[in-house]
This record gives structure tokens, C-alpha cells and sequence, in this order.
């Protein structure tokens, strides 16, 4: 897409300080990547979304709505040959997505983005920050994470701002937030890590024929790594939930959800959760297709945030 027209940029202005002129104020919004699972989580905010692009067969779809969850998953299912790619939102497409926003009144923007180590999305709604400086205020921050937990960060967000918090307030209230989560990943399959680069062709061959699971954590930078290699996946899942109740000790008041590309393995890394913290009532999300690219159809694991 091409920014917006000149015409567009004009109406846009004049409806805005109509706006301004009423109320004496601009209006406030936050914005998220699709990568938060948001498109999943029934919510009451109004929290825009920036559709990352993921490459099928040389066409483009956007992340939640022209490519679900369960229809990427279920093409990966039906042919293990398809190499699904990501694609970066053009900057044009982010200025008119910003210019639409201003067009609805919104002159201040608050983005919460997938980590800027694992997409260029941060860098790109940067850019268009930049570009539109001179009549919009857009704060954009990298919740340095991926799937619901970076959604997390943007209904926190979104509260904040509808009671009429400032960005300064939020912002020191998601860098709490970003000391006091993790997430992890089993997985069962290597091949989109070995095609994504994430593990060599060579390492990846060995992993393979060993029949090596690794455990991948998102880490405090925002980097994904693998932590631990083990060689069954129910060995891998039970050391997710050992890990979990590491995590959560001495803690009273946490969140904790299911987050899967698939749900194969889900009963039984329930099973794993209760024996370790005696309780595995928690919400199932789904990795969005823009995660699935990297990890593939065999990734299972825990989100957790410490509320206390």
C-alpha cells in the first residue's frame, strides 16, 4: 500500500481540529503487531492492530484475518512442504494506518510491539513515528517478547490510558510488567528452525536423528533461545512445567496460559502443570501464523506474568 493521498491527509486535519476544537483535547489509543494473539483473547478494548505479513506460495496474507490460526495450521498440517515466510508491513501501509487513526480524531498513539530482536516491525512504526511527528505523538515500545505475553502488554496499556494515565505512567508500568514474565516453547519438530536459521542444517541433522527436543525461552533481551535439549517430547514438557513452578515460587498471584501451534500435546502438558503447581485451569492461545512461521507446527508451551 501507498500512503495516504493528499486529499485523504487534508480531510483527516480538518476532522481532527474539529474534534480538538470540541473537546479541547486530542484523542488517545493504543495500537499492538499481530503477533499478541489479541485476534484469540475475548476483550473490551479498543486496541488497533498492525498486520504483520506472512508469504504463502508468493502471496501475502495478513496475520489474523486473511490467514487465521487455524487455517495456517491446518495447511501446514496438510502439506509438510510448505515454507511459509514473513514479510515486513511496508512503510507505507504504517503511515496510512496511522493517517486513519488521526483521521478518527487520534493524535497520540501508544504501539506495543512483538520484540524488535525477533521482527523488524519496532523499527518500522519507528520510522513512521518519525515521518509523522508533526502531528501525531506515537510511542511505540518493544514488550521484548511474543504471543499473549506481548498481548498482556497491551491491554495493560489500554487500561492505563482509558483511565487516564500518561505515557510516562504506562510506560513505567509495562517495564514492571517486562521484569515479571516469561514464556517457553517445547519443540517437537526442527525443521522450521533449521529452515528459519535459528539452528544449523548440520546441528539441525544431528538434533533430528537424536530425536532432540529443545526448550527455546524467550530471554530478558528479547532474543529467543534454547536453553535446554532433551530427548523426548514428554520429557521436554514436563521439564516446561518444572520450570514453571520455579518460576512462580513464593509467588501468590500470577497469570499463566497454554500457548501452542498445536494442541496435540496439550492434555498432557496439563497433566505435567498440575502435578508440579497442583492446579492446570489455565487459558489456551494459540501462536499466531507470524510465530508459526519459525517454530513450525510442533511448539507447545507456558506464558507466565508475576502479578505480586
Amino acid at each position: 500500500m501507498t500512503p495516504a493521498s493528499g486529499r485523504n491527509t487534508a480531510d483527516a486535519i480538518t476532522l481532527h481540529k474539529d474534534f480538538a476544537e470540541e473537546t479541547g483535547v486530542g484523542k488517545r489509543i493504543v495500537a499492538s503487531t499481530s503477533t499478541c494473539c489479541l485476534d484469540y483473547y475475548e476483550h473490551s478494548h479498543d486496541i488497533r492492530m498492525i498486520r504483520i505479513k506472512l508469504e504463502i506460495n508468493g502471496k501475502l496474507y495478513a496475520d489474523g484475518t486473511e490467514m487465521p490460526a487455524d487455517k495456517f495450521y491446518k495447511m501446514l498440517e496438510d502439506d509438510p512442504t510448505l515454507i511459509p515466510k514473513t514479510s515486513q508491513v511496508p512503510i507505507g501501509e504504517l503511515l496510512e494506518f496511522f493517517e486513519g487513526l488521526y483521521a478518527e480524531g487520534y493524535d497520540e498513539v501508544f504501539v506495543t510491539t512483538i520484540s524488535a530482536k525477533l521482527s523488524g516491525s519496532y523499527n518500522g512504526i519507528v520510522a513512521a513515528a518519525g515521518m509523522l511527528a508533526d502531528k501525531m505523538k506515537i510511542e511505540t515500545y518493544d514488550t521484548k517478547t511474543v504471543c499473549f505475553n506481548e498481548g498482556m502488554f497491551a491491554l495493560r496499556a489500554s487500561e492505563m490510558i482509558e483511565a487516564g494515565a500518561s505515557f510516562d505512567e504506562v510506560r513505567a508500568a509495562l517495564d514492571h510488567m517486562a521484569e515479571n514474565n516469561m514464556i517457553m516453547f517445547a519443540v517437537e519438530h526442527l525443521d522450521f528452525l533449521i529452515k528459519n536459521g535459528r539452528l544449523s542444517n548440520a546441528a539441525g541433522f544431528g538434533a533430528n536423528l537424536l530425536q532432540i527436543k529443545p526448550l527455546l525461552e524467550v530471554q530478558s533481551d528479547g532474543e529467543i533461545r534454547s536453553i535446554k535439549n532433551i530427548r523426548k517430547i514428554t520429557r521436554a514438557l514436563d521439564e516446561v512445567a518444572q520450570r514453571a513452578k520455579e518460576y512462580t515460587a513464593g509467588h501468590k498471584d500470577y497469570f499463566i496460559y497454554y500457548v501452542a501451534t498445536t494442541t496435540e500435546r496439550l492434555e498432557y502438558l496439563k497433566e505435567a502443570t498440575k502435578l508440579a503447581l497442583g492446579e492446570n485451569d489455565f487459558p489456551f492461545m494459540p501462536c499466531t501464523p507470524i510465530v508459526g512461521c519459525h517454530v513450525g507446527n510442533g511448539a507447545i508451551g507456558i506464558g507466565i506474568f508475576l502479578n505480586d
